[in-house]
Formats: structure tokens, sequence, C-alpha cells
């Protein structure tokens, strides 16, 4: 099959540094790090691998008209924001359907990694022998998603236990699998897809790009001063923001509640000072608004397992 390089699905700062018969590596060219690995099953029908950590916002590109995308988000968090400057997000773990009409105009990951695998179905581009093959299994590629009402919003839902097994063995197969393997693992996924209803979907909620901004500076001014001790309640009001509407947003963005992120946050930097070993336990508490050594030493275990000094010792 003839590997089709669309450089208006990329843009124009893309470009290829890996290419074969059955695939194409592509370099996204934003801030950090974004790579996309597409391998080409059939025509119209193409399985990407989204390798990125980065903290860019990144525009959409120009895709044609007719195009179905399903896509795994397995580490991170994916937010799009649409072109009704509404905001929404694809958490780890879960799947979401989209039509191009849907597709956002916009793409970040507000934990910087997101590692994501995508199955995308170009309607125009399909032969008529991709068609018939798929109508003998039997598949209709034309009705794919109808009955998931993508033609007006997303939908998503966690996979079940079986469907986590084949997105598993999708992610697995990466590099070391020929593509012929991909095209059976996306002949079970477009099976799956068809026989899914809305009954089992989960809400998936949109919120005002001006409350995820707010949120956001929130989370900002919190982890630029991790030794002061600071009143969320204050913070939401001074944003205009429900202190229930501002958590409720921010578990959506971060995947974790504010204390909960800043604590993973605050050890994370922990373990890098303690890596560093020129300073002393107890300076580090302080530093991350730590009076009580104790309770450092606590919260450290918690997230790592082991206490500070053997962390260091260990490592």
């Amino acid at each position: 099959m003839e590997v089709d390089f669309k450089q208006e699905w990329y843009g124009i700062q893309s470009k290829i540094i890996e290419q074969t018969d059955d695939f194409i590596v592509i370099d996204y060219g934003c801030r950090g790090h974004g790579i996309i690995t597409n391998y080409f099953l059939f025509d119209g029908i193409q399985l990407c691998f989204l390798d990125f950590d980065t903290s860019e916002s990144m525009p959409s590109q120009k895709f044609n008209p007719d195009i179905i995308q399903i896509t795994h988000c397995q580490e991170g968090r994916y937010e799009c924001e649409f072109a009704n400057h509404t905001v929404s997000y694809l958490p780890e773990g879960y799947f979401g359907v989209a039509g191009t009409r849907y597709l956002p105009v916009s793409f970040s990951f507000p934990l910087k990694r997101c590692f994501a695998v995508s199955l995308v179905i170009d309607k125009q581009m399909l032969s008529t022998s991709t068609r018939k093959m798929m109508a003998e299994i039997p598949i209709n590629l034309d009705k794919i998603g109808e009955t998931l009402g993508v033609e007006k919003k997303w939908y998503i839902e966690q996979p079940s236990s079986s469907l986590q097994h084949l997105f598993t063995e999708i992610y697995e197969a990466k590099g070391c699998r020929h593509v012929g393997y991909f095209k059976i693992k996306a002949i079970e996924l477009l099976y799956y897809m068809e026989q899914l209803t809305q009954i089992n979907s989960c809400d998936f909620k949109y919120f005002d790009k001006r409350q995820i901004e707010a949120t956001k500076a929130i989370r900002d001014y919190l982890i630029g001063h991790l030794d002061e001790k600071i009143s969320l309640e204050c913070l939401a009001k001074e944003a205009h923001l429900n202190l229930t509407v501002f958590h409720n947003i921010f578990f959506h963005i971060y995947g974790d509640t504010p204390y909960a992120y800043l604590k993973k946050y605050k050890m994370n930097l922990a373990a890098k000072l303690l890596l560093d070993g020129k300073r002393k336990i107890g300076d580090i508490a302080l530093e991350l608004g730590y009076n009580n050594a104790s309770k450092f030493t606590k919260a450290f275990q918690s997230v790592y397992g082991v206490l500070p000094k053997d962390y260091r010792k260990n490592k």
C-alpha cells in the first residue's frame, strides 16, 4: 500500500523522520517531544500512535469533512478546545469516538505527557475493495459512529475488560509487529464499535474556556508558592469561581483533587532534591511548606513507598 503523508493534517512545522512501506514516523514540530507513528492499514484507514511530552497548545489542522476517529488514552490526559469555546477531556484509561464536525480546534496535554492511539477512518478515501471486505464481516463503515451520536458530540466511555485488553495488545505491538497484525486488531476494534450503543457511555462534560483558564491560573499560583498556606476558597473567589465548580474543573483537567495533585507535585520535586544530595531533608521539607518534618516524611512515603532518607540512600 502506498504510504501517503498528508502535510495538511499535521501542519507545516511537521516532518517525516522515518518511513517504511508500512508506516511513517512524524515529528510534530512542537516544543518538547511530539512524535506520531502512522500505520497504513487499508485504503482510508490508518492507526496512529501519539507520543507527546509538551506544554504547548496546538491548533488542529485541516481534515476531510467525513472522518471518524476512535482514540484511546493510555497515559496522561488529552485536552480539547472546540469552536464554541468549550473545553473537554479524554482521561487516562478512556476512549472517545468523534466525527470531523466535532473534532477540536486545538488540543493540549495538561499533564504534559500523553501516550494514545487513534484509529482514523477517512470515508472519502475508502476504496471499493475495503468496503466490500468490511461488509463481509459485517462492518458498515458508513454507519460507524451513527449509533453513538458523534454527529452531535463526542462519545466517551471507559472500556470493558475485553476492549481494554484489545487496546493493550495494540500498544504492546507498536514497533515489534508487522502491519498485518494491526489490520487484524483494527477489524476487531471496528467490529466492537459497530456493536456499541449509548447505553453505557459516561457523561462527556464540557467546560467554559474562561473557567478552564482561571483554574489553570490558580494551579500555577499554587505551585509557585509551595511554601505557603493558601486558601483555595479565597483563590477561587478572586477568580470568580464557585469553590465546588473549581474542584470539579480541576479534577477534569489534572485527574486529581487540588490537594492530591499538590502533594504529588511536591513529592516529585522533593525526590529530585533528595537525589541532588546537597540539601538537608529538613530544609527540603521547609521549602515545600512542611514545618513538621514528620508530616513531610509521611507524605513522601505515601507517594514513593519509602522514607526520604532511604530513597536518597538507595538511589
